[in-house]
């Protein structure tokens, strides 16, 4: 009886050693004040600094840098170059469309266009970033969403689809409409939206709070396998 209550205690014990605030290796999902709003927006940034994640080569040349990354770019079906220097080689982007977790575990379907710049005009050193253009989004109609020939994302069959939202919208409430008993010109009536349950999906609710720690990590383990996967090539074929 004592064993089992003594491993009851050492399981709530780790339970609450959990630490929610935990960050990926890479990347971290942070909330940040919305400067013109003044409410909370949710960000990607890398961990140990403002802007970009650093990747030291001793010895290569920012040639050899630049066109190692061109290399693994083209070598991996689904990357895309975005922009290229060849000319000067200091800096160039790829892209991805890529699913990040699916509703069954996230509570939407969840799809990053993401974008990857690499600076690659320090000697021995390269500063791999992810770009403010990079967005992600959710669904929970399955829809199939693909990038146009325009380069915008669309659905096929135009099915919903909206941009992620880190963060859960303050208190709503719907459009007014009007009660039938209300006299001549009826009374206008509302109804609270409950954004809790309607982005179930979201990491912070609306004062920055983690209310969805298991898709922080999962946000921040899809990001973090861009740097490890990109790691992984150059450390095998930059010897």
């Amino acid at each position: 009886m004592m064993k089992n209550i003594r491993a009851a205690l050492l399981f709530i014990f780790m339970l609450l050693s959990i630490d929610t605030n935990a960050q990926g290796i890479y990347f971290q999902v942070k909330p940040q004040i919305d400067e013109s709003t003044g409410g909370y927006i949710g960000k990607v940034q890398p961990v140990n600094d403002v802007e970009y994640v650093k990747l030291a080569y001793p010895g290569k040349t920012k040639e050899q840098l630049y066109d190692a990354v061109v290399n693994y770019v083209k070598s991996h079906r689904g990357l895309k170059l975005d922009y290229t220097n060849d000319v000067k080689k200091t800096f160039l982007a790829y892209r991805d469309f890529a699913t990040i977790g699916d509703k069954t575990k996230c509570g939407a379907d969840l799809i990053s266009l993401t974008y990857i710049g690499v600076v690659t005009d320090l000697k021995d050193t390269l500063l791999v970033s992810y770009s403010i253009a990079s967005r992600i989004f959710a669904t929970i109609f399955d829809a199939k969403l693909t990038i146009s020939p325009g380069n915008d994302v669309v659905s096929e069959n135009d099915l919903p689809f909206n941009e992620y939202k880190f963060v859960q919208p303050g208190a709503g409430r719907t459009q007014s409409s009007i009660s039938p008993n209300g006299g001549l010109l009826g009374a206008a009536t509302s109804r609270k939206i409950n954004y809790k349950l309607a982005y179930p999906e979201s990491v912070f609710d609306p004062n920055g709070k983690i209310v969805n720690p298991g898709n922080k990590k999962i946000i921040e383990d899809f990001f973090d396998g861009y740097i490890v996967d990109l790691k992984n090539y150059l450390d095998k074929n930059l010897k």
